[in-house]
């Protein structure tokens, strides 16, 4: 089968090869009607647009990739919503892969996109990696941003949220409430993330003259079933344990199994607080009370600066910190017996 050309269709439709590029760029002012008549001359012709071809004539791409480590986490579905839509107002392209907490799939990934003259990256890295991979990423003169994890490198723009304050309030919340036997649950021994939000809580706790307990901060990776079995362990030990601050909302989901599973009653007899304000978190009977960490905007503000740094912008690197807010539900209840608001 012999490939239609660009002259082809241009001659089809009475007009000159470069406007049939820009209609299929969609870019430059070309009337209505003459677009009207090169998309008609394209769909009877049967022309493809050959974009790796394109890529290689214009050394870069419409293409964006974004890296994650965990795909299956509703809070980076959010976020990848909000990156979507932003690239999208930008007629860019988006790409999406899971390294699962692998250097070697992470870094097949960026060599994947390095070959298809790729515009730009979002990532969010792989727990373990090496700094060797972003000194090299920085050689490639690529714009990439980095996001929800915190960097160290300060040549990289970074978004995220404050992870120290927002664990802060939802601490905060639970000691208001009367609360004196907090735990909190989730997140990996490696975790910067974590780190934070246990920084959160601790402090929290010995700013209102309560001990943190080593032995009531439980390790739980992100999701319901390892919740669960993270809770249902904690509580069988230490009973008095009467609420908890959760790593992630997934996680919190799973304490709640626990809790039905020994006869306790979130919202009434316990309280529990969440992070991320997945969608979920306000379906869930009781509604889960959590820390929001805007995932959209966290998507949408990362996609903002690409986009700005495919540009041109060549600023100094920036760091962009979204505040939490804590979103109160009913999983908390109210105050315990005897306490004063």
């Amino acid at each position: 089968m012999t490939s239609v050309t660009l002259a082809q269709v241009a001659q089809r439709a009475g007009v000159s090869t470069a406007t049939v590029s820009m209609v299929l760029r969609n870019r430059g002012r070309i009337s209505p009607a003459t677009r009207e008549r090169v998309l008609k001359a394209l769909d009877e012709t049967g022309y493809v647009y050959n974009q790796t071809a394109a890529n290689l004539r214009n050394r870069s791409s419409n293409q964006v990739g974004l890296l994650l480590h965990d795909i299956t986490n509703p809070f980076y579905a959010e976020m990848t919503a909000g990156l979507s839509h932003e690239m999208e107002r930008h007629e860019l392209l988006l790409f999406l892969a899971n390294s699962e907490e692998s250097e070697d799939r992470q870094q097949k990934f960026v060599d994947s996109l390095m070959r298809n003259s790729a515009c730009g990256m979002v990532l969010c890295a792989a727990r373990a990696t090496p700094a060797s991979f972003f000194a090299a990423l920085k050689r490639r003169n690529i714009p990439a941003i980095m996001v929800v994890r915190p960097l160290s490198d300060p040549d990289f723009d970074f978004v995220g949220t404050d992870n120290f304050l927002g664990a802060q309030m939802a601490t905060t919340h639970l000691i208001q409430l009367g609360h004196r036997n907090i735990a909190f649950i989730g997140g990996g021994a490696n975790s910067g993330t974590r780190a934070q939000r246990v920084g959160g809580f601790t402090s929290t706790l010995l700013e209102n003259d309560l001990t943190p307990v080593p032995e009531w901060i439980v390790m739980a990776q992100a999701s319901q079933i390892d919740g669960a079995k993270a809770a249902a362990s904690l509580l069988s030990r230490y009973p008095q344990i009467t609420a908890a601050v959760c790593y992630q909302d997934i996680v919190a989901l799973g304490v709640m199994q626990a809790l039905r599973a020994a006869g306790r009653k979130p919202g009434q007899d316990f309280a529990l607080v969440g992070f991320d304000d997945i969608t979920e978190a306000a379906l869930v009977q009781p509604a889960l009370t959590t820390v929001s960490v805007a995932a959209k905007e966290i998507g949408r503000k990362a996609g903002e600066l690409l986009y700005s740094r495919i540009q041109g912008n060549d600023e100094p690197p920036k760091r962009i910190i979204l505040p939490p807010a804590l979103v109160i539900r009913e999983s908390c209840g109210g105050p315990r017996a005897g306490v004063d608001r």
